[in-house]
């Protein structure tokens, strides 16, 4: 009985569940937006993130020790391969030469006697006219000598080579970095005095999966060959120039089955910079023709991607596709369609499979007038516009925790040893160039040079008697009152003491430099500081310094500004450096008296900060800045140099940065521009993408976009003008 009454009671209901079923179908065939599937070059891109480095870094190392003599170069600048870039004091590398070249003539000199003393005995032992032993020993001499000569040979190639190493020459071409040590150092051998970067051409590593490597791009081999390459800034600026992939890792990075590659960029002005970053943009070139569809018309689902088809009766019929990559608008479909199919791009939320629909075409298919405007395109939008003008560039660009630097400082060490006389200044006090800071008792060296100038005296004697000798034999020997022997032994005897005197006279140079060593004088000007060492003591550590003198005028500023902000607002360093003028705030917040200006940049970006640092130099005349402080910088534009600048009310801001809405060939036109700081009149700076005479609008912004049509609206004196007039 009660299933009974259940049945009767869902009978009941089946009326109104028709009811409401019919009443959910639609009424009548839908309009939908339609577009025909096109046929294009498909374009496979990948994005990765890209580090720039140097194709080649050379550290510029001292292979010999001595003074360093004033740089031949201006830190920063761009050096070429074969440049002077620093000289070591050659007196000692010149004396060594000169020995090594007075130790080989000696012994040419003797072997030249040996030679004929041989060759003579061996005759007169062919003749049983001398023993045989006495022949043999010549022999033994001579190669002795000529052995002794070869040792010789090799000291004076080392030697000449220590010599040629005292001019330190630039191995690449490239851009300079900061010089570690100034005029008046003592360098050792081994030590760093600046690094070059390799500037033009230059790399940039970024990393890619092997699927794409070894898939999309056919390779290690080939993708040099397939793969555009391209480069988005720090500052989201398309990079001019294309590259192209140089190198593939032999390796996979650990962990991310990714390869790691160097494109190579042109890099003529200098606007990317070693471990800089940026956005790379590797495509496939040599892609094939397939179909395109909107980004709309594809939808998603448990099965994969599809899209609606109208057929020519108007019937929706649900196609799979295999969709590639997005194009702006359009997506690449590798199969499921072909060219000329009508697929819905909006409203498909309103169908189902089967329905008959009433398709329109979209804005894009509509067909142009014979004056070139689109046909039933909306009313153009009235909008107010501002002119682009030339104006002052106010933007100041700061950094806060700058640090003063000595451009030049010079550690004093002692190259001596001996007493310590007591010092000719007082500590903390400004010293000038040349004089006399310390003196170590010369009494021994002053000896060694007595010494070494008596042994020349010496030789000088020694020489004038074999000279009047071998004269003389010379003078018997043409009348035969002389043997050829003797005479042979008076010149060899005569080029041996030449040769001796040579050496002597090296030796008496290094003595010389020994005794200079011993009074040490300011190689600069600068305050010297705290002295190490009092009157009295022995100096025996030769590596220690006495004390340290710091140039304080002029001085340094090093301070660091973001890649961002170098190259939206100039675009490279060296138009930063160029174009502005620093400010100095102390840091008790007054602001220094003088300007300074930018002297050069460093030629990497710090990773950890990505920013890079400049160096400004200041007159500092009065000493009033000292090495080491910490002060503010700022940097603007010099007041001769005037930018592009429109009114702040025309730059609108999204998640890519700052875009205007210009006004061209009455239309919208969507322009990313940079910007700087807008003054007080309300103009912004605009360091890229408008021009002076260029029009931006205002007004309405929120009723426009990209490629909306536009008319200026009337000036107001004209407005009230035309209101006036239809008054009367």
């Amino acid at each position: 009985m009660l299933g009974m009454r259940l049945s009767l009671f869902s009978l009941a209901l089946l009326p109104l569940i028709a009811g409401t079923a019919v009443a959910q179908r639609p009424g009548g065939m839908e309009h939908v937006q339609v577009e025909k599937v096109t046929f294009g070059k498909d374009r496979i891109t990948r994005k990765s993130i890209g580090h720039v480095e140097a194709i080649r870094s050379v550290a510029v190392k001292s292979a010999v020790e001595g003074f360093l003599r004033e740089p031949k170069f201006r830190e920063g600048s761009i050096v070429k391969a074969g440049d002077v870039l620093f000289e070591i004091s050659p007196i000692r590398y010149q004396a060594a030469v000169q020995q090594a070249e007075a130790v080989v003539e000696e012994i040419q000199a003797r072997i030249v006697y040996a030679e004929k003393s041989y060759k003579r005995l061996a005759r007169l032992a062919e003749a049983q006219a001398t023993s045989v032993e006495t022949t043999e020993s010549a022999l033994a001499r001579l190669e002795e000598l000529k052995a002794s000569l070869a040792g010789a040979q090799a000291d004076l190639v080392k030697a000449r080579k220590d010599l040629e190493d005292c001019t330190i020459r630039a191995e690449i071409t490239g851009r300079i970095g900061r010089v570690e040590f100034s005029e008046g150092n003592y360098i050792t051998r081994g030590e760093t005095l600046a690094t070059i970067k390799q500037m033009d051409p230059i790399y940039v590593r970024f990393p890619l999966s092997q699927s794409d490597v070894n898939g999309i791009f056919r390779g290690p081999k080939e993708i040099g060959h397939v793969a555009d390459v391209r480069l988005t800034t720090a500052n989201g600026r398309r990079y001019e120039h294309a590259g192209k992939v140089s190198i593939v890792d032999n390796l996979l990075t650990s962990g991310t089955d990714t390869y790691t590659l160097w494109a190579e960029f042109s890099n003529k002005d200098n606007m990317l910079t070693p471990m800089g970053i940026g956005a790379m943009h590797i495509s496939l070139t040599d892609t094939q023709q397939v179909c395109m569809v909107p980004l709309t018309a594809v939808h998603y689902d448990g099965d994969g991607a599809y899209v609606y088809v109208v057929s020519d009766d108007n019937v929706v019929s649900r196609q799979d596709v295999y969709v590639g990559s997005i194009q702006g608008r359009l997506q690449s479909v590798y199969s499921g369609l072909t060219e000329g199919q009508t697929i819905i791009t909006d409203g498909a939320h309103k169908i189902r499979v089967g329905d008959t629909v009433i398709p329109v075409l979209a804005q894009s298919d509509n067909q142009l007038d014979s004056s070139g405007n689109v046909v039933n395109e909306a009313k153009p939008t009235e909008v107010v516009t501002t002119p682009v003008v030339m104006a002052q560039d106010k933007t100041v660009l700061v950094c806060q925790g700058a640090r003063l630097e000595a451009i030049n400082k010079v550690q004093l060490r002692p190259l001596v040893q001996g007493v310590l006389a007591e010092p000719r200044f007082t500590e903390g006090d400004l010293v000038h160039k040349g004089i006399e800071l310390f003196k170590i008792d010369p009494t021994r060296y002053q000896a060694v040079v007595d010494a070494r100038r008596a042994a020349v005296a010496q030789l000088d004697v020694k020489i004038k008697d074999a000279t009047r000798k071998y004269e003389r034999q010379v003078a018997l020997s043409q009348t035969n009152a002389t043997s050829k022997d003797d005479m042979e032994s008076a010149k060899a005897t005569l080029d041996e003491l030449v040769a001796q005197r040579k050496k002597a006279q090296a030796a008496l140079v290094v003595a010389e430099d020994d005794l200079s060593r011993c009074t040490m004088r300011a190689p600069i000007t600068g305050r010297i500081g705290r002295v190490t060492h009092s009157e009295g003591t022995y100096i025996s550590d030769l590596k220690s310094p006495l004390a340290t003198l710091v140039q304080v005028s002029p001085i340094y500023v090093r301070f660091s500004l973001s890649e961002n902000a170098i190259l939206s607002n100039y675009g490279t360093d060296d138009r930063l450096k160029d174009n502005t003028e620093v400010t100095l705030v102390t840091a008790n917040g007054n602001v220094y008296h003088e300007k300074g200006s930018v002297y050069f940049s460093d030629n990497v970006i710090q990773p950890a900060t990505d920013t890079q640092n400049f160096w400004a130099v200041f007159k500092n005349e009065d000493g009033e800045l000292r090495p080491g402080g910490v002060v503010t910088i700022r940097v603007t534009r010099k007041t001769d140099r005037k930018v592009p600048a429109v009114d702040s009310r025309a730059i609108l801001t999204d998640t890519s940065g700052h875009y205007v809405y210009a006004m061209r060939h009455n239309r919208a036109v969507q322009v990313r521009v940079l910007t700087g700081s807008p003054d007080e009149n309300g103009l912004t700076p605009i360091f890229a993408g408008l021009r002076e005479g260029d029009r931006c609008i205002t007004s309405p912004l929120a009723e426009i976009e990209d490629g909306t049509p536009v008319t200026p609206a009337p000036e107001p004196d004209s407005a009230e003008s035309t209101t006036e007039e239809e008054t009367k």
